[in-house]
């Protein structure tokens, strides 16, 4: 029985809601599981990096119902972007509906609700969000009871667009989700949903397509985005810089511009010719990031908003917050020291209680191995410990040369760009006469 969309909106809030106040469960659970966990975690980084991108594409395409209508959604900008690409790599034969905003507007896509515009992040910025997010789920209700599409692609963001696919899978719709949720690090417990809610995944690390797949769901490794963003060329030398990643979020940069900053000054003061760069892709934040830099006395730092990859071409070393950016400054072939600060007592627990890797740096993850020096942040002699890594990686040494041979490491891991071309065979199956891969 089809139920009202007012009440099916009703009836999903009452689950979510329902869900949220059984973590403290599934902590305890955790607790008894998380060697189980560990070990298949393990048991995918210890894989080698397979090539093959259309594993059970076959199968996935046979599900199409020849009307080329294709629904995708983006919660946030860098997600908008990816599926910008991926609409652009997949070409003629689709009639595209979309959630997100101008990027997938510009691809000739009818975005009709404007999720990526009002990015919301955790718990916290749900519950402040509420009334953008259940218009949002209303707006999917609607569009699968007025305008059904042949597929749902949903980019990253895994919160809301769960709630989405376990609608749409409800009423026989396939769904893909481009870029798998990092349940393998914390939080396993959400396979068992995720697996319920999803058709098939693609994924942008090299070991979570067999993490996937030995959970049951259809599985394929099809390439990070970064390699197609990334276009320049190693120089022969680098110069004597310094770049400052603290991150994008306020919370991570007032948890780490300070640090990193100080980290900084020190070195300055044993080389006087060490030039400190802070780049940061976010124009929205550069106001912020120059009124802390003022606020740190931190003159001698020189903040650029735009483009980040110049700079890490050219960077002796990189202090990186854990995140997109220490991956991006490997593959830009910088000796990279990766932190990241534990804000609170609960932080720490959690840190403690739930990491199921071995590695908090998406390198180190990718080689298996420590190809760059990381460091949890828990009192100042971590963030000592940080700078004595920086420093070492400065100096031409076996050190310098271990961090870059895992540097070529994790490039070739990754292998060669094309994310958004190999995601793009997935949809084409849906697409009208879709061409024959």
């Amino acid at each position: 029985m089809k139920l009202p969309i007012p009440i099916e909106v009703g009836l999903t809030l009452l689950r979510e809601l329902v869900r949220v106040f059984g973590l403290p469960w599934h902590l305890l659970v955790h607790r008894f599981q998380r060697d189980r966990w560990r070990h298949e975690i393990e048991r995918a980084l210890a894989q080698p990096a397979s090539s093959n991108d259309a594993a059970g594409l076959d199968a996935f395409g046979a599900r199409s119902d020849g009307r080329g209508h294709v629904f995708i959604s983006a919660g946030e900008a860098s997600g908008e972007a990816h599926a910008a690409n991926l609409v652009r790599a997949v070409g003629r034969g689709a009639r595209w509906t979309a959630f997100g905003g101008s990027l997938l507007r510009e691809t000739g896509a009818d975005v009709v609700y404007p999720l990526s515009e009002h990015a919301v992040m955790g718990i916290g910025g749900v519950l402040k969000s509420l009334p953008f997010v259940v218009r949002a789920h209303r707006r999917f209700l609607e569009l699968l009871r007025d305008d059904p599409p042949s597929l749902v692609v949903l980019v990253d963001y895994p919160g809301l667009h769960l709630v989405m696919a376990r609608a749409a899978r409800k009423r026989g719709i396939p769904v893909l989700h481009y870029i798998a949720p990092q349940y393998w690090g914390w939080g396993p417990w959400r396979m068992r949903r995720y697996r319920a809610a999803i058709d098939a995944t693609l994924t942008i690390l090299p070991f979570e397509a067999p993490f996937y797949e030995a959970q049951g769901l259809a599985s394929a490794y099809v390439g990070h985005p970064l390699l197609d963003q990334l276009h320049g060329e190693d120089p022969p030398e680098r110069d004597e810089l310094l770049c400052l990643m603290p991150g994008s979020r306020s919370k991570e940069l007032e948890q780490h511009l300070g640090p990193m900053t100080d980290i900084a000054r020190e070195l300055r003061v044993e080389n006087p010719n060490l030039r400190v760069v802070l780049p940061h892709r976010d124009p929205r934040r550069a106001d912020r990031i120059r009124a802390m830099l003022d606020d740190l006395r931190a003159d001698f730092v020189e903040f650029v908003s735009g483009d980040t990859e110049p700079w890490l071409r050219r960077a002796r070393a990189v202090l990186v917050k854990s995140g997109t950016g220490s991956l991006e400054a490997c593959l830009c072939g910088a000796p990279t020291v990766v932190v990241y600060a534990l804000g609170g007592r609960l932080m720490r627990w959690m840190h403690a209680a739930l990491l199921n890797v071995p590695f908090i740096a998406g390198a180190n993850l990718i080689a298996n191995r420590r190809v760059a020096p990381e460091f949890v942040i828990h009192a100042s002699a971590d963030w000592d410990a940080a700078k004595r890594a920086v420093a070492t990686l400065f100096v031409d040494g076996p050190e310098r040369d271990a961090a870059l041979d895992g540097v070529r490491m994790v490039r070739d891991r990754l292998g060669a760009p094309g994310a958004s071309a190999r995601a793009a065979r997935w949809v084409r199956p849906f697409c009208i006469e879709a061409d024959a891969e």
